[in-house]
């Protein structure tokens, strides 16, 4: 049976091509799609489920560059840079401009090169395609190796400080036009104040060590993927950060807030909709630790499947099943794409968290773009509308304006979040809708409300600025009584909370915590693919009464090569 598996693979792949590697979430191909789809340029994007593969953009930058008249300047440069990054998967024919006549690959490496491209650099050329360390091409392979230095240095009101300094390797390649691979080395050292220092952003809740004394934490991450493209369908075995939902401010459904996490997917996409499936292994909370076999932990799993379609222009409507489970192996009947996971829990003695969610994006006129988000914990249809503690749910709600007031590129974008109390908790630990106890979902967690606003202006291509305002309140546990408003305790008694927790909710009861947040940025590419970065944040706390004020200082240095 495997073999005939193994055969039925190969024949798909013989007579059909394409290069599937994923575009990671950080690229500013992004915000680039979304703002054109918001002025109506494009539909069906269908990017609901991130990270998308290389093909799909470049179909995308074709489709948009027979449309660049009814763009700005602004938009027709940055999309003449992207239609150079992409150029191989545009036409695999196209040569690389620093490409000499008579090889097929290239290296800045070389002194004689090192000065060419450094003064090539210097002119900030427009258009130019990405800076490469290495490369090697032909009209079916390809191989690229490049680096990226970030330096980021942040210091607050109160005199703290932290210095972060990370240096990321990746590597990616195509083999035979249709089996594309992919290899990213982070190497991060932080230095500064602890714990301000332990709470850098990068980290996201990561293991790491310290030295000299506790003065420096480090840690590393390594992810990539294979990614295979059949007739049928592309198969994918990765570890790397995903994205399901809308939102800027975060997902309700699964989100980069927690560390990247290793699986396998399944995904087709026929224009005019695409499933994903998805089965991950995640990180579960130490449950004890031996003299003799050391720190245990349970194994963890998710399972999600996503169906996406656009009914008509220009409205996408996006179908969510995610499960988590555990103490288990992983369970065959959720590794079968197109099944009802809904049923199949069922079936396995209902003792996983099953969760389902809807979501619909729809641009109700060229530059106004609205979606939202209802997350599905657990409902019972006989209770809808009361305040029964299991009616756990969440939605998110927003809205996007491009060049309003016929201001180029200027951009405003607002969301409201409301997530219920118990939302993502579970009565057995392991099934929490966590990795390493952060949120799969939305960073907030459960009993709090967000209000998000952000404005920004590109001034030029390589340079915007933008003010953002975020309010977050947050209900959290009393000290004796569990209220729903922490993610790891479930409706259930626990050591911590002897008593029996109560059958009803109330939004954002508990201990209160309100913040706001006040923030001016900009970034500006001063060289091709080297970016400075500018933060200036204000947080204002207030927690029983309590107000804490305190102001934030980022500045970030990166150079991608």
């Amino acid at each position: 049976m495997f073999k005939r598996f193994l055969l039925l693979i190969l024949f798909t792949v013989s007579i059909y091509a394409s290069n599937i590697s994923s575009v990671s979430l950080e690229h500013p191909i992004y915000p680039f799609f979304d703002r054109l789809e918001t002025l109506g340029l494009i539909n069906d994007l269908l990017m609901g489920t991130k990270p998308i593969s290389r093909d799909r953009v470049a179909t995308i930058l074709l489709h948009l560059d027979s449309t660049r008249s009814e763009m700005t300047s602004i938009d027709q440069q940055k999309l003449n840079n992207f239609l150079l990054d992409f150029r191989y998967e545009i036409n695999s024919k196209n040569r690389y401009k620093e490409l000499p006549e008579d090889q097929s690959w290239y290296t800045v490496l070389q002194p004689s090169q090192f000065v060419k491209d450094f003064s090539r650099i210097l002119k900030q050329n427009n258009p130019e395609e990405e800076n490469h360390v290495f490369l090697w091409e032909d009209e079916e392979n390809n191989f690229y190796f490049d680096h990226v230095l970030n330096i980021t240095y942040d210091k607050t009101s109160d005199n703290e400080y932290r210095l972060a300094n990370s240096t990321l390797y990746k590597f990616r390649g195509l083999i035979a036009s249709n089996f594309a691979y992919d290899l990213n080395i982070e190497l991060v050292g932080i230095q500064g104040d602890s714990p301000y220092r332990d709470n850098d952003p990068i980290l996201k809740g990561s293991w790491r060590q310290t030295s000299e004394g506790d003065a420096k934490i480090f840690f590393d991450r390594s992810g990539g993927e294979l990614a295979l493209n059949t007739q049928y369908v592309d198969l994918r075995f990765a570890m790397q950060p995903v994205s399901w939902g809308w939102g800027e401010s975060g997902k309700l459904i699964l989100s980069d807030y927690v560390e990247q996490f290793p699986y396998i997917s399944v995904s087709k996409n026929w224009g005019w909709g695409s499933f994903t499936f998805l089965h991950g292994k995640l990180l579960a909370e130490q449950d004890s630790v031996s003299e003799i076999y050391g720190k245990f932990f349970h194994d963890k799993w998710v399972a999600a499947q996503r169906f996406e379609f656009s009914p008509w222009n220009p409205l996408i409507i996006g179908l969510n099943e995610t499960f988590i489970y555990g103490n288990r192996y992983a369970d065959w009947a959720y590794m079968i794409p197109f099944n009802f996971y809904r049923a199949v829990q069922h079936n396995l003695k209902d003792r996983d968290n099953a969760t389902i969610s809807i979501d619909a994006q729809w641009v109700a006129y060229p530059g106004i773009k609205l979606y939202g988000t209802v997350f599905l914990d657990e409902m019972s249809q006989s209770k809808l509308g009361t305040n029964w503690y299991g009616n756990k749910h969440a939605f998110l709600l927003g809205t996007h304006f491009t060049d309003p007031l016929n201001i180029d590129n200027l951009s405003l974008r607002f969301e409201y979040v409301a997530i219920m109390p118990w939302v993502y908790t579970h009565k057995y630990n392991v099934n929490r809708y966590v990795n390493n106890l952060r949120p799969l979902g939305y960073w907030a967690g459960p009993n709090s409300e967000v209000y998000y606003l952000n404005v920004f202006k590109e001034w030029h291509h390589r340079f915007l600025t933008g003010i953002k305002f975020m309010q977050w309140k947050h209900g959290d546990n009393y000290t004796n009584e569990n209220i729903g408003g922490n993610i790891r305790f479930g409706h259930v008694k626990t050591p911590k909370y002897p008593q029996e927790p109560p059958e009803t909710r109330k939004f954002l009861e508990g201990i209160l915590t309100t913040k706001k947040l006040y923030e001016f940025y900009s970034q500006y590419e001063i060289l091709n693919d080297l970016y400075l970065n500018l933060v200036i944040t204000n947080t204002r706390t207030n927690k029983s009464g309590s107000t804490k004020e305190l102001t934030e200082y980022h500045f970030g240095f990166k150079l991608d090569y």
